[in-house]
């Protein structure tokens, strides 16, 4: 009985430590452009038309980079908590929890033992890169539950027999059509490792040719792929341009600018090892351990018959070959290989320090009484670090800029434009209308291309539209003064922090609408 009150006082810590490093801090810092800024605008835009399907950039600038799950949650988070940074982040806070503490199921699934499940939450929570991961919005929190709940059902499938095998493929199936939605085809290469490991135990062809794989493929299909088939249908181009930008693009090219090259698979190094501190430093004093395994012939020949570690070394070697392969690399595309990782951490931790079964909960305190102390240090430094951020000084804060340019913004009716450099963050602080031009020949290969900056020229003289433009460093400012020159516009400028500029066009005399007010 008294052990049975230790686990459940651990748990219960445990959650609570876990969602403080969720939602303390969680809206204390204002959007970043480039991806806060990007998915939070669009989120926005889609809410004020109206549109809970199509995500546009602006008002009219379709954006298909990404599945729609993403701009669900955010506007999920502003229905529930109102406008503001918390609510843009909630879902992102909510997910990294569930998927650390879907870390510790799939641990207990694995090895059957408490103490490595209950530290397999722990370290996955505390662990530097899925923590600061979860601060920021993009569709990589999202994707790693996703993909961690698929590999909970993965195993528990190839460890069941008759209907409760059914059962967890089935639930595999609808776990991958949601991470389909998180972040498209992505979701392929880390459950890449879970083919791998079938094909090493020759178990391909008796798990998926059962009777029950028309049903699982119709689960996938109409979780995963309805959203991608509706807005295929309803925009001409969709289905060629998901193609090139989810996959060959991605993959083959370097069409996208992420990166591509094998020498860039480097960035993933310091990812893994620093981004996995400070639990990755049991790493270091098992390299004996490692060396005595890993380099022996015989190890790997009887790898197959130990399905636990075949399926985490598959589970995380085979996607990180895959993405250190493909063309497009950052670093939070290894997000969801932290999991394994982690689990295997864990094992190694918890090697290290005693069981606390058939412990009172005074004996549990006192063993364990050094690492708790430890553990909670590291989350209150985690936590300042989250904080400080808030007062990190940099120009991609969106909350910052618009302080600096709001008083600029005349109350009428205007359109700000941004000149190769995105500021769509600026949408979730007040601008009502803006628009994303360029001035190169190649601009980024988006699905509705940015209009060239001389279009946008012409437009103001034709429509005599009220245009400010905004700049983002001096080289562009002197561009954009020469573009306007040349169709005879002169432009009033004010300089901003970080060598940005606002330039405010002014039309000749008989071009100007309402009597020569701009």
């Amino acid at each position: 009985m008294k052990n049975y009150y230790v686990e459940i006082i651990t748990i219960v810590v445990l959650v609570a430590c876990i969602s403080a490093l969720a939602f303390l801090f969680q809206g204390s810092r204002g959007l970043w452009r480039p991806d806060e800024g990007r998915y939070v605008g669009a989120a926005i835009t889609m809410q004020n038309k109206g549109s809970l399907l199509i995500p546009c950039r602006n008002e009219d600038e379709i954006h298909l980079d990404k599945p729609i799950m993403i701009y669900w949650a955010v506007m999920g988070g502003l229905k529930l908590f109102g406008h503001n940074e918390f609510a843009v982040r909630f879902f992102h806070g909510l997910f990294f929890v569930l998927t650390s503490l879907a870390v510790g199921a799939l641990s207990f699934s694995i090895f059957k033992n408490k103490f490595p499940a209950l530290l397999s939450s722990l370290i996955y929570a505390t662990t530097i890169v899925p923590f600061f991961a979860a601060n920021f919005v993009t569709p990589d929190t999202l994707l790693a539950f996703w993909v961690t709940i698929s590999a909970l059902c993965f195993w528990n499938s190839v460890q069941s027999q008759g209907k409760t095998r059914v059962l967890w493929q089935m639930l595999l199936c609808a776990a991958a059509g949601f991470g389909f939605l998180a972040k498209g085809p992505a979701l392929l290469i880390p459950c890449g490792g879970m083919f791998v490991f079938l094909l090493v135990r020759k178990e391909v062809f008796r798990y998926f040719l059962t009777p029950w794989s028309l049903l699982g493929i119709l689960i996938f299909s109409d979780i995963g792929l309805s959203w991608y088939i509706w807005v295929g249908l309803k925009i001409p181009g969709a289905f060629g341009y998901f193609f090139d930008s989810q996959v060959s693009g991605r993959l083959f090219t370097a069409r996208y600018n992420r990166n591509s090259g094998l020498i860039y698979a480097l960035i993933y190094l310091p990812i893994l090892t620093a981004g996995s501190l400070p639990w990755s430093a049991v790493w270091l004093k098992q390299k004996e351990l490692i060396k005595s395994t890993l380099f022996k012939k015989l190890w790997w020949k009887e790898l197959p018959a130990k399905p636990e570690i075949l399926f985490l070394l598959c589970y995380f070697f085979v996607p990180l070959i895959i993405l250190c392969l493909a063309s497009s690399k950052l670093g939070l595309y290894v997000l969801p290989i932290f999991v394994p990782l982690t689990i295997a951490t864990a094992k190694l931790w918890a090697q290290k320090v005693p069981e606390f079964d058939d412990m009172s909960i005074t004996n549990a305190v006192k063993s364990f009484a050094r690492p708790i102390k430890l553990v909670g240090c590291w989350i209150l430094l985690l936590l300042a670090a989250k904080l400080a951020l808030a007062y990190y000084p940099t120009n991609n804060n969106m909350q910052l800029l618009w302080t600096q340019v709001k008083d600029y913004l005349p109350d009428d009716n205007h359109k700000l434009c941004t000149v190769d450099e995105r500021d769509e963050g600026l949408i979730f602080y007040g601008v009502r209308k803006m628009e994303h031009l360029t001035d190169k020949t190649k601009p980024y290969p988006s699905f509705d291309r940015p209009e060239h900056i001389t279009e946008e020229i012409q437009e103001i003289i034709q429509k005599s539209e009220n245009v400010i433009f905004l700049s983002p460093k001096d080289e562009k400012t002197a561009g954009i003064i020469e573009a306007l020159k040349k169709f005879g516009i002169s432009c009033r400028v004010v300089q901003l922090p970080y060598h940005r500029a606002l330039l405010f066009p002014q039309l000749p005399e008989d071009n100007k609408p309402d009597g020569g007010k701009i």
